[in-house]
């Protein structure tokens, strides 16, 4: 005995190709992953600032954790002891789907 599917109609099968999946499921997936990693990168100037944004540059997201690279030392020592955990913050804020568990500042 054959299974009816919920709401069918009778008029077409549920089966469904590959071919017509497939390109719905790629899209999940890239609207999943691999957006949101750029959308991070892009999004570090809003999140930091304008003023900032000219001396900083978010260069890669990997395993949650936000590489930044900084122009000096002394914008460095300033956003690694007191703006970090607001920073954090405000990433973890605007993309509450992605595990951003850290940033790191590098002089560069």
């Amino acid at each position: 005995m054959k299974r009816t599917p919920k709401n069918y109609d009778g008029i077409l099968t549920p089966a469904r190709s590959i071919k017509d999946l497939l390109p719905e499921m790629l899209v999940q997936i890239q609207k999943n992953n691999g957006e949101t990693d750029r959308n991070i990168l892009s999004a570090w100037p809003d999140v930091i600032g304008p003023n900032l944004a000219k001396m900083t540059q978010a260069v890669s997201f990997a395993d949650g954790v936000l590489t930044v690279l900084v122009k000096s030392s002394t914008l460095y020592s300033l956003l690694c002891l007191h703006e970090k955990p607001h920073l954090l913050r405000k990433l973890q804020e605007s993309f509450p789907k992605t595990q951003v568990r850290n940033i790191l500042f590098r002089i560069g």
